[in-house]
């Protein structure tokens, strides 16, 4: 299996002022833009000021983690989940090789890491679907919604099963990475 790192300036800056403003979140951000109506304003945000952001050493990269993919969906957040034991804020990121990955937000340390690629699947080769923008290949492109009620994460993940590509429903436990019962 060959693995790709992340790639993209866009992705890694992406990522790094993620994990800056997640590390510290107030409220959790379970969807693409962080609400349903796609604002991508958080308007409980208390603690991300003009101070903050210009003091010496507070804002920044803290950390990268090696992803087995490009990353396009955008990383969701959860905070105080009950995970490995402990309770620790968590944020959770899709690639285009079809994996998510559940990391903390204050280390980066990896809780779990799932591939949605089964026998005889690949991601699907990005000249497959006359993509210019995302390559070599595409998997889970869109961003996932995690249901905090339940703790379950849903996302369409695009394989490629005998030469045919499909998309295909996923639903994943936040806690554990496992398929979510009936899927």
């Amino acid at each position: 299996m060959k693995f790709h790192s992340i790639d993209s300036w866009f992705c890694q800056v992406c990522l790094a002022l993620c994990f800056v403003f997640t590390a510290h979140a107030q409220v959790n951000v379970t969807t693409w833009h962080n609400d349903g109506a796609r604002t991508g304003a958080n308007t409980n945000e208390t603690m991300l000021t003009p101070a903050v952001v210009s003091g010496a050493g507070t804002f920044g990269k803290r950390f990268s983690v090696p992803m087995d993919g490009m990353v396009v969906a955008q990383p969701l957040y959860l905070s105080g989940l009950g995970i490995a034991g402990g309770t620790h804020d968590v944020v959770f990121v899709a690639t285009e090789h079809d994996s998510v990955y559940a990391l903390d937000a204050d280390t980066g340390a990896v809780y779990w890491q799932r591939s949605f690629l089964g026998s005889g699947m690949s991601s699907v080769p990005s000249s497959l679907m006359s993509c210019g923008d995302i390559s070599p290949e595409i998997g889970i492109t869109g961003t996932p919604v995690i249901d905090a009620a339940t703790g379950i994460a849903y996302f369409v993940a695009a394989k490629e099963v005998g030469g045919v590509a499909a998309d295909f429903m996923e639903a994943v436990n936040v806690q554990t990475g496992a398929q979510a019962p009936g899927w």
